[in-house]
């Protein structure tokens, strides 16, 4: 029994000894950081303008194209610095007329105008962006002179259109200048969705019909060819436009207010005059034939020669290497001339 508890105290005590003088152990603890990276959405940008903060509403949506005179009693015409793209040509008697393009219908002001009648070379170039087609009036065909009217090719497309002739919320007349109706006819801008959902027009963008345009993602010389002032004609009958470059924009005043443009492109294209019986007497109209050919492109006071063509119903602008061509993000200016009747376009270094 003493042998027993005398061991049994030899082993607390070895115990107590090696355990108290045993070393605590270290324990190392490793934190691991997780770097999360983000990747910011890309800014929704206009389709016909490049530029950024489009609304997420309009994505997707046709464009109107909206025909607007030119004469001088119209000057200057109401809404002039609104439209994202102004195509410029001649109709007839060397009188040149304007198709507004907006992206989003919804952006159109509540007055804009004064509003002409439908000529077939713009109906078909409303096509070229799957637009919706707002005029007042429009010509007619004369088959035994081979003209095809404004309303003919309305029909023959199956173009949604609105026509003034119609009557309707969406046209009126301002009285506050002193010239005859005709160069009165406005369009209330903020009337379009509602007349458009009444009609029941397709509003969905078909990408198959609209000619996409390429952007640069920030303003670039397009050429070391200066182009500080730009003359162009449409035809031998009509005026000449006159763009200056300033503050990074081409500036014209020939609309009676100064209007800016980020880029100018001037298309070359064949022409035909056709004289036709007129309420009694007889009117000459020229129509655009869109067959393709070179042209001119002017941005951030530099300019080039480009190609362009017209295919499936499409507009392609192209550089000199057949590449897309690249515009600088802002608002167009795109005129029609003549290259068989006298159409032209200068460039001056110098202001």
């Amino acid at each position: 029994m003493k042998k027993a508890l005398s061991l049994l105290l030899c082993a607390v005590i070895v115990f107590a000894f090696f355990g108290c003088s045993k070393k605590e152990e270290t324990v190392t603890t490793t934190t691991t950081q997780t770097t999360v990276t983000t990747t910011k959405a890309p800014e929704i940008t206009n389709p016909l303008t490049g530029k950024p903060g489009y609304k997420k509403s309009a994505i997707g949506v046709r464009p109107v194209a909206i025909v607007v005179e030119n004469l001088s009693p119209a000057r200057p015409q109401w809404g002039i610095k609104t439209p994202d793209i102004i195509v410029e040509g001649e109709v007839e008697g060397g009188i040149s007329r304007m198709l507004w393009l907006y992206a989003d219908y919804k952006s159109v002001p509540d007055k804009i105008g004064p509003i002409r009648s439908a000529r077939p070379s713009y109906v078909k170039f409303s096509e070229f962006f799957d637009s919706i087609y707002v005029h007042w009036g429009g010509s007619h065909q004369r088959k035994a002179q081979g003209y095809i009217g404004g309303y003919t090719l309305i029909r023959k497309d199956k173009v949604d259109h609105i026509d003034g002739m119609d009557g309707g919320i969406l046209f009126g007349r301002d009285s506050t200048r002193r010239v005859s109706s005709e160069h009165r006819g406005i369009v209330h801008g903020d009337k379009l969705a509602k007349v458009i959902k009444q009609k029941k027009f397709r509003t969905k963008l078909d990408e198959s019909k609209f000619s996409t345009l390429a952007f640069n993602e920030k303003v670039e010389k397009v050429s070391n060819d200066k182009a500080l002032q730009i003359n162009s004609t449409f035809s031998l009958r009509t005026d000449t436009r006159k763009f200056t470059y300033k503050n990074g924009k081409y500036h014209t005043e020939d609309w009676k207010k100064d209007v800016a443009f980020q880029n100018v492109i001037i298309l070359m294209d064949q022409t035909k005059y056709i004289t036709t019986p007129y309420k009694g007497s007889s009117t000459t109209y020229l129509n655009y034939l869109y067959t393709g050919s070179e042209g001119y492109y002017a941005s951030n006071g530099t300019q080039t020669k480009i190609k362009w063509e017209v295919k499936d119903n499409k507009l392609y602008l192209k550089d000199l290497n057949g590449n897309a061509l690249k515009l600088n993000p802002g608002k167009s200016y795109i005129g029609l001339a003549s290259s068989n009747n006298g159409g032209k376009v200068t460039f001056s270094s110098s202001k």
